[in-house]
């Protein structure tokens, strides 16, 4: 310690620096508080038994720790700069295996949760509303690839809906020769009888 500092105003640690942390992939503390929401928003869910709370709350520290290494390969890359594999690779299975075994655990309650729920039945307009969300950037957990994927679908469904208008415009097309007609195959059907 600097005898000749000033002693009221040293600090001799820095309770919640983060200014060093990047993904905090390495910090116990913000995988912590991460895992601590999600077992939160599992156990507000969903009712757990002891045991299977006990799982959640590691479940719950393995996803964090996925979201985490997700992140840090999301922002820089899966290769470094010798092109080699980053060993985040290999961590993110070994946590996805170990979290796999977790979820085992309470998806009986999770499985109980659901059969007594009844789903509302969504319209097109829902998935639609949906997709857009996540397209737009509205979705603050939606990554690249979910919003590249969302655009996509919405692309195919614009140009399936062109063609639902236009089938429902133009009506069903005449009968030809060869069609099936009242169950019969009607050979001498013309375009213009029809």
């Amino acid at each position: 310690m600097n005898v000749d500092g000033h002693k009221e105003t040293l600090v001799a640690r820095h309770p919640g620096n983060t200014n060093a942390v990047k993904f905090g992939v390495h910090s116990p503390r913000l995988i912590g508080d991460r895992a601590r929401e999600i077992a939160g928003g599992l156990m507000q869910s969903f009712e757990f038994t002891p045991a299977e709370k006990v799982a959640v709350t590691e479940a719950a520290r393995w996803i964090a720790l996925l979201e985490a290494i997700d992140n840090d390969l999301d922002e820089r890359g899966i290769v470094d700069r010798r092109g080699k594999e980053r060993y985040l690779l290999e961590l993110r299975v070994r946590v996805s295996a170990r979290l796999e075994r977790w979820l085992d655990k309470f998806a009986g309650a999770m499985e109980r949760h659901w059969r007594n729920i009844e789903v509302p039945k969504a319209e097109r307009e829902d998935y639609v509303r949906e997709l857009q969300r996540i397209a737009l950037g509205a979705d603050p957990h939606a990554r690249t690839q979910d919003r590249l994927t969302a655009l996509k679908q919405l692309v195919a469904l614009d140009q399936s809906s062109k063609t639902e208008v236009v089938q429902v415009y133009f009506g069903p097309r005449p009968a030809q020769p060869g069609d099936i007609v009242d169950g019969l195959v009607d050979e001498d059907v013309s375009p213009e009888e029809s």
